[in-house]
């Protein structure tokens, strides 16, 4: 019998376990060869992270969990990385929340060619943030601020606005006054709807119990209210579409801004 290594001839022992090597040197060369065999796994390098890629990030958690369930913890946990990994790229959270308002009003695309006019350039915007609020739930308290976050996807939705209202008839007051009068009814009832989309995603019993308190019959008597007794005594095949509801709201508000400026009709 010869070594597994050399092939040099091997002797035996009379007794006990049979030998493969005729050295402990030829053992060793076997040792160094089957461990060079086997493949070495180095762990996968994550992918580099990037500021666009945690605002992407952030703005999928807080689509799914709100603004209150959006931590740095959470966020880098959603990655896999060290939070403090994440401060390198944002200084605050109010950082990261203004990237993550970049990335969401830049979903807004500008009017196309048909809107021509004032009035079809503001309710093209309207229409367009009442959406961005029903993508992204978050982004009304973000918005509805006296200083929201500024950034040039922002700067550029108020520039289509503001542009739309210039008029040299049409003082700079007015010019906000109609601005935010019409933002501010798309985030009234942006809010509205958030409340309703609570409701309905919470507990039925507690929604059926807000919706219809016992004492509301009772405040409700025809004798002393009857306007609103006609209006909320019997809601059970009323159902409030706000797609609709904005939709009617936004005309009536560009009518009184078409009377009351009728220089900026076409």
């Amino acid at each position: 019998m010869t070594c597994a290594i050399c092939h040099g001839d091997l002797a035996q022992p009379s007794r006990g376990r049979r030998r493969k090597y005729c050295s402990r040197s030829c053992q060793a060369r076997a040792y160094r060869a089957r461990r060079a065999a086997i493949p070495v796994r180095r762990p996968t390098r994550p992918a580099r992270l990037t500021t666009v890629g945690i605002a992407r990030a952030a703005v999928e958690l807080a689509d799914r969990d709100g603004l209150d369930g959006l931590t740095m913890r959470r966020l880098a946990g959603a990655l896999g990385v060290a939070t403090a990994t994440l401060y390198r790229h944002f200084p605050d959270r109010e950082a990261l929340l203004a990237s993550m308002a970049e990335l969401a009003l830049d979903e807004i695309p500008p009017p196309g060619t048909e809107c021509g006019g004032w009035r079809p350039r503001l309710r093209h915007e309207a229409h367009e943030e009442w959406r961005l609020y029903r993508r992204h739930p978050w982004m009304l308290p973000l918005l509805a601020r006296v200083r929201p976050p500024l950034g040039p996807a922002l700067l550029d939705v108020l520039e289509r606005n503001f542009a739309a209202l210039d008029h040299p008839g049409l003082t700079r007051q007015t010019g906000f006054a109609i601005y935010l009068a019409l933002s501010g009814l798309v985030q009234g009832l942006a809010l509205l709807w958030r409340s309703e989309r609570a409701d309905r995603l919470g507990d039925p019993r507690d929604a059926a119990e807000t919706a219809a308190p016992r004492e509301l019959a009772e405040l409700l008597d025809p004798a002393l209210r009857p306007v609103l007794h006609r209006y909320f005594t019997d809601l059970s095949t009323f159902e409030m579409d706000f797609d609709d509801l904005l939709a009617t709201s936004v005309e009536l508000l560009l009518d009184g801004v078409a009377v009351r400026h009728p220089e900026r009709s076409e």
